[in-house]
């Protein structure tokens, strides 16, 4: 045999094989499918879609809408690759405006699973269905009774895949990632009626309500979200941007709920990204994380969002615009504080009032020791003659509050710049490490325990450790192999965020190799959200106490870190600032 002929000729791949290759760029695990599937119904205008998840998604997804339906004679022909009614030629390519363009999802999703697709359009008589859950048959089409709009299941996903089946993860991370998957797209359509059932057990219920936003908002994101939203809505051009901002103050551990769509689709793109964080600069804590539902809407000719399969990332035609005009949006709204109050998508409370008016700043209350700060960047407090408001000159008198999170303080030989954050993480630093060196640390009963759904490697790290954790005031209890009860929290963690702490305690046990290593860590971590869980509002008097009891820590904490929350300068340096302007 010569050497040419011994080299591996070039041939046609199987179209089976051809469809597995090309599943593999667009559903990585069950939760893209359920992506793809909600897409489809969007696309076919469902006011209402049901999603049932078995096994995390690997044994059955069943989505069913009340959308307009598929016509017959395009069933069989919706499961073939390059197959779609949302394009038609190249110019549609250039300005897409539905979520699905492709065509080559439901090809994808019939390839690595077994498939049925069920629907019926509004003037038929009855519905249709295709199956193919043997790949040696043709699919045949049948008669079936079926509301009208489409039923999509998919079963034994990767069944034919062995390979890309054993990467699943377990049932629970899986079906994580729907549950996440679906709040996000949940928020994008307030109209849209959405309900979640896994393993038979209905785990929410969205009702399509869109002149009421903040009831889907508190389902998703909280009811500290809600009371401390910034509604947004601001127009250049074509662009808008419009949806809201939490405040500093209820910045998160995670980015679990940092949720921005573009045209109404989900994406992730690092100039968007960077447009917020740059706008919330210097507000946030260190480690921190702003919270925000954000909508931008532009021409889609202006984007391309035809850059990867699964279609999250996008290209803006003019980035730097698009980047500088999120930006100052923003920066505009969190800076001056100033809410759109004007628009139709305020919810909540809110934090400020009208711009004409004097606004309640997070940190103040409406009284006559409420520090009332205007449009300017600080606003000199009134002084206090009731006993006990002032503090004594040795640790300071407060003169005035910056941005909501510096305190400015009179001294005898100067002034101080006080950290108003940092401050009451360290001062709960030592309360807890006083507490916990001392027999433990004291908490109180939960008013009704709080359930939370973890993996079982993480369900067992709390069971391990379990007695450790209540010495720290946390008493967690397992009640299934990926069920935790919280039922008690240290006591100095009056308004805590239960679910989003034992989280951040499961993240520091998972680094540990012996909870006893890791002691520091959680008491850390503890502080933490004793800082953050600590009343938004702050009194004149309520400020000069934390002045007092900064100082009264200050001999059990290192030097470099009291510096880090508290400044001093003397005269001496003040004069020193101006001297070289002289």
């Amino acid at each position: 045999m010569s050497g040419a002929d011994s080299v591996q000729r070039i041939h046609k791949l199987p179209d089976t094989l051809v469809n597995q290759i090309a599943a593999g760029e667009v559903i990585e695990r069950p939760a893209s499918v359920v992506k793809e599937l909600l897409e489809n119904s969007l696309d076919a205008n469902a006011t209402r879609i049901t999603i049932e998840i078995k096994g995390g998604g690997s044994r059955l997804i069943r989505i069913q809408d009340n959308g307009h339906g598929i016509h017959t004679d395009d069933l069989i022909l919706a499961i073939d690759r390059h197959t779609t009614s949302k394009i038609h030629n190249q110019s549609d390519l250039a300005q897409i405006t539905s979520l699905g363009f492709r065509g080559e999802a439901l090809s994808s999703i019939a390839a690595v699973s077994r498939f049925n697709l069920s629907s019926r359009q509004v003037n038929a008589e009855h519905g249709w269905a295709v199956k193919t859950t043997s790949k040696n048959k043709t699919p045949q089409l049948q008669p079936i009774a079926h509301p009208v709009g489409t039923t999509v299941e998919v079963m034994d996903l990767f069944y034919n895949i062995p390979a890309r089946r054993k990467f699943l993860r377990s049932e629970k991370t899986e079906f994580i990632h729907i549950q996440e998957l679906v709040k996000r797209i949940a928020l994008s359509r307030f109209n849209v009626s959405i309900s979640l059932i896994h393993n038979e057990r209905q785990i929410f219920r969205y009702v399509g309500t869109e002149n009421d936003p903040a009831q889907r908002m508190r389902a998703i994101c909280g009811e500290v979200f809600v009371a401390h939203a910034l509604p947004v809505d601001h127009r250049a051009g074509d662009l808008r941007l419009w949806g809201w901002l939490g405040t500093p103050e209820i910045a998160r551990s995670q980015t679990d709920q940092q949720y921005f769509y573009l045209n109404n689709r989900i994406i992730r793109d690092k100039q968007v990204n960077h447009a917020i964080r740059l706008a919330y600069q210097d507000l946030v804590y260190p480690g921190r994380h702003a919270v925000y539902i954000l909508y931008l809407e532009m021409d889609a000719y202006t984007t391309d969002v035809n850059v990867h399969p699964t279609k999250h990332e996008v290209r803006f035609r003019e980035a730097r615009n698009v980047h500088d005009f999120i930006y100052s949006s923003l920066a505009g709204v969190l800076h001056s504080g100033v809410s759109l109050l004007s628009g139709d998508h305020s919810i909540g409370k809110g934090y400020f009032q009208s711009a004409d008016q004097n606004y309640k700043d997070p940190l103040a209350h409406a009284d006559i020791n409420a520090i009332n700060e205007a449009r300017a960047n600080y606003t000199k407090l009134p002084d206090q003659s009731a006993a006990g408001q002032i503090t004594s000159p040795e640790h300071g008198k407060v003169l005035a509050l910056i941005k909501g999170r510096f305190m400015i303080a009179e001294s005898v030989t100067g002034m101080i710049l006080v950290d108003i954050y940092r401050a009451r993480a360290l001062i709960a630093g030592v309360r807890l490490q006083t507490a916990y060196e001392n027999g433990g640390i004291r908490s109180r009963p939960v008013l009704v325990p709080i359930t939370l759904s973890v993996s079982e490697p993480d369900a067992g790290l709390i069971l391990k450790n379990a007695h450790v954790l209540k010495t720290l005031g946390l008493v967690i209890e397992c009640i299934t192999p990926d069920t935790l009860l919280i039922r008690e929290l240290p006591l100095l963690l009056v308004y805590v965020d239960a679910v989003a702490l034992v989280i951040d305690i499961i993240n520091v046990l998972r680094k540990a190799n012996d909870v006893c290593e890791s002691i520091n860590d959680i008491l850390i971590t503890l502080a933490n959200h004793a800082s953050d869980s600590a009343p938004p509002s702050l009194t004149l008097a309520e400020m000069n106490t934390l002045l007092r009891e900064l100082k009264g820590v200050e001999q059990k904490i290192p030097a470099k870190t009291f510096q880090s929350v508290w400044r001093s300068f003397d005269m001496r340096e003040l004069n020193d600032l101006f001297r070289h302007g002289s």
